[in-house]
């Protein structure tokens, strides 16, 4: 991914000059002629490095600096000041304002050049990390062995769901998938064939489900979760016909279950409707699985 640097001078022929030296190490510059044009450029693209002004027509440097911290948030990113001022006073400001170098016109291309290579790697690590942290998130998230979400993951979709539906004032749909029988099944199948059937079962519902907003989960164990923001019941119980439906098409054998010579899940569906809490949906989904299950197994129940 190129390292794109943007570059805030008035000065066209200055400004020029500092896209040379940009392109000439191989990085992409974005150009404006203010603090203002700035900060859009920055709001709207990948920026890894700041070249400013601090002598701009109407928000000067110092101010610009402040604000692309305060749009940066905690996501650190090098600003290298450009000021034909020398004084240390200036250079103080500068620095508390939020750079991080401090370059004197009329620029040396040299030293100029060698700050944004130095920058540069710092930016490239620091990319290199965000990519780093996002995939130990993912892995944390997810079930190692299904590839969906894990508990963890699940808890957390649901707490932004759950708060989204309470300001859109919208109905979430919660499954609760249980695989019938499923120690028997790992009792005449052993147990990696046991988890190879698991895997096939996430890969199940997650081809029932018809949005890319509907999330399956590994819940536990033989057990998943699937969350359906802004659906009602009608929705709900298609969803969950259509899991019995792939599921059954699988035609996974399973001869030792009392229920049918292949595998069946059994699923609890609750709606958020009325409910206090996402705990309490949990629950509701949860009682309404254990009906599906006195009830025969190998169906969809709703409480």
């Amino acid at each position: 991914m190129a390292t794109n640097i943007l570059v805030i001078e008035d000065s066209l022929p200055t400004r020029r000059v500092l896209v040379g030296v940009v392109e000439k190490i191989g990085y992409r510059a974005l150009q404006a002629d203010s603090g203002e044009a700035g900060l859009e450029l920055f709001a709207t693209n990948n920026v890894d490095i700041v070249v400013l002004d601090v002598q701009l027509p109407g928000m000067d440097g110092f101010e610009t600096c402040r604000k692309i911290r305060e749009a940066s948030g905690d996501d650190w990113l090098p600003v290298i000041y450009l000021s034909a001022t020398h004084s240390d006073e200036s250079i103080v400001e500068g620095l508390e304002a939020g750079g991080d170098a401090y370059v004197t016109k009329p620029v040396n291309h040299s030293v100029l050049e060698a700050i944004l290579k130095a920058m540069g790697r710092i930016a490239h690590m620091k990319n290199q990390l965000a990519r780093a942290n996002k995939e130990l998130m993912k892995l944390a998230n997810h079930d190692g062995l299904t590839k969906i979400l894990n508990r963890r993951g699940f808890d957390e979709v649901m707490d932004r769901y759950w708060r989204q539906a309470q300001r859109d004032q919208s109905e979430i749909g919660l499954l609760l998938i249980d695989i019938d029988h499923f120690k028997a099944y790992n009792d005449t199948y052993g147990h990696v064939r046991g988890d190879e059937t698991l895997s096939a079962v996430a890969h199940a519902i997650e081809k029932a489900l018809m949005r890319p907003i509907d999330i399956a989960a590994r819940y536990g164990g033989e057990e998943f979760a699937v969350l359906l923001p802004s659906t009602g019941m009608e929705g709900a119980m298609t969803v969950g016909d259509r899991i019995l439906d792939v599921i059954r098409d699988e035609a996974i054998p399973h001869l030792t279950s009392p229920v049918k010579g292949f595998l069946t899940v059994s699923i609890g569906v609750a709606l958020s409707s009325g409910l206090a809490s996402a705990g309490d949906l949990i629950k509701r989904a949860d009682a309404a699985l254990y009906q599906a299950k006195e009830r025969g197994r190998n169906r969809v129940n709703i409480v």
